[in-house]
């Protein structure tokens, strides 16, 4: 628990707080613009739908087909007002706020973080004297790892903390209807992302924790970092091996939509857009090959960390 003390004080640093302040402001300028594109798709919307013969469809079946995919879109937008005043309840904002950190914007913020934490020891010549106090090098892993994962939960809180600050703000000023959702409903909601944002973070503070040892420096502990998470969403893409991916597991774990499912006025996520519209394995799935991934990234970390040579 010392160690891990002391690795959280190396924590309290301009960086660490500049990142947690980017993620709010990324946080809020999101919103702002939910709100607004919310507002204006609503005022936007045909109130009545052209025929199949204005938009050159053929009659029978083509047309059925037209129309009731253009009747979803058009309750889609008009439910978007009412839906962005709900993901912008303080209760549930906490559900924005997760998805948004366990997916794009997070993994790069702990790219970032994991460079001066971990891949800084190296950078500074400052691990041999870390090693020299505490002996054990799993003990140092494990206790930058652990770092490394509450840094991530406190940009879920940085987040959450300022759209339930804003948002009811901005759902006025915009003028939208007030959420349809019960306070109880809105903090089930934010638990059950929140808690499953927990292993989804862990696996991005395994990858920058094993970018950092293999690299030993902070440069390339980012770059390996944003690198691997960048190759994770591009190999999903792919349609055969897309569906059994790290990334997949991810939306998979997290029950993002899939494909451009996720695009909406006010997006809760930055991920499932990037991996195509294939059918996800499943939560049970998801769940496993995460946590794999984290056991698999620690051990081959602590053997590559074990042997190395550590000379400053």
């Amino acid at each position: 628990m010392r160690l891990l003390h002391a690795e959280l004080a190396k924590l309290a640093r301009p960086l660490t707080f500049g990142v947690a302040a980017a993620a709010a402001l990324f946080c809020l300028l999101l919103a702002t613009g939910g709100t607004h594109n919310a507002v204006l798709g609503a005022q936007g919307a045909p109130r009545h739908l052209p025929s199949c013969a204005a938009e050159q469809v053929p009659a029978g079946p083509p047309c059925t087909r037209w129309l009731a995919a253009a009747r979803a879109q058009l309750r889609q937008i008009q439910a978007e007002p009412a839906q962005v005043s709900g993901q912008l309840a303080p209760a549930a904002a906490g559900a924005e706020a997760a998805g948004l950190i366990a997916s794009l914007p997070g993994a790069l913020a702990i790219a970032l973080l994991a460079g001066a934490h971990i891949g800084g020891e190296w950078s500074g010549r400052t691990m041999k004297s870390l090693l020299t106090q505490h002996g054990r090098r799993w003990q140092v892993l494990v206790a930058k790892l652990v770092s490394l994962w509450l840094a991530g939960i406190g940009l879920i809180a940085a987040c959450w903390a300022a759209l339930a600050l804003a948002g009811p703000v901005l759902a006025r000023l915009s003028h939208l209807p007030g959420p349809d959702q019960t306070v109880a409903h809105g903090l089930s909601l934010s638990g059950s992302q929140v808690a499953r944002a927990l292993l989804v973070l862990a696996v991005f503070a395994v990858i920058g924790l094993l970018a950092a040892v293999i690299t030993r420096g902070a440069v390339g502990t980012i770059a390996a970092t944003a690198g691997a998470i960048l190759a994770m969403l591009a190999v999903a893409a792919l349609p055969g091996a897309g569906r059994w991916t790290p990334a997949t597991w991810v939306a998979s774990w997290m029950g993002f939509p899939a494909g451009l499912g996720s695009v909406t006025a006010l997006p809760a996520n930055f991920w499932s857009r990037f991996i195509g519209t294939g059918a996800p394995p499943g939560q049970v799935a998801g769940f496993a090959g995460l946590a794999g991934l984290v056991v698999a990234g620690l051990a081959v970390a602590e053997r590559i960390f074990r042997r190395a040579d550590i000379s400053g």
